[in-house]
């Protein structure tokens, strides 16, 4: 796995970090787009799964297998449950992001997937780092394959563990449905 290394820029979606706390099958209809392994999906109206925009609000969780453009499925599997923690890499495009990051808020960006190794491309927004409250992730630490080899510019991406704010299945007062 050429993206499971530190400190190279291979964005691979995020992917579940410690114990997998629960993955389960959802709906793909036929009308959505292609689905790569660590994309962020959020719910359709008509039950299905789609790739979440960037600012997700209504995250259901990431998925866990490919499927292709106009392709029907319903045991599409989803990693889903609202504690599960992620890691992902950073786009160090603008901002580098350093321990100061940790604990703020961030959004992600979401690409469509690399169609030769069917991964995903999607990464966090290393630029986005704040307290704002709508932002789709919480930086939760630098994950250890980096060491504590925090970056010092631009174009040094790492892996950073995260979780997803606005969870579909987290206990939100107010939270909207589909």
């Amino acid at each position: 796995m050429p993206w499971n290394r530190p400190a190279t820029d291979t964005p691979f979606g995020f992917r579940p970090y410690g114990p997998v706390l629960r993955v389960r099958p959802y709906l793909k209809d036929a009308s959505a787009a292609a689905i790569y392994p660590g994309d962020v999906l959020i719910p359709e109206a008509d039950g299905g799964v789609a790739v979440a925009g960037v600012s997700a609000t209504n995250t259901l969780g990431v998925a866990a297998e490919y499927s292709a453009a106009s392709t029907a499925k319903n045991d599409f599997m989803v990693y889903d449950h609202p504690d599960q923690l992620f890691y992902v890499q950073d786009d160090g495009d603008t901002t580098a992001m350093s321990e100061t990051e940790i604990f703020l808020n961030v959004d992600m960006i979401t690409t469509t997937g690399d169609t030769a190794t069917f991964q995903s491309l999607h990464e966090i927004d290393s630029s986005s780092a704040a307290t704002t409250v709508g932002l789709a992730c919480k930086v939760l630490g630098l994950h250890e394959m980096e060491g504590r080899s925090f970056a010092t510019t631009t174009g040094q991406q790492r892996k950073w563990i995260v979780q997803f704010n606005a969870h579909l299945y987290r206990d939100v007062v107010g939270q909207t449905g589909v």
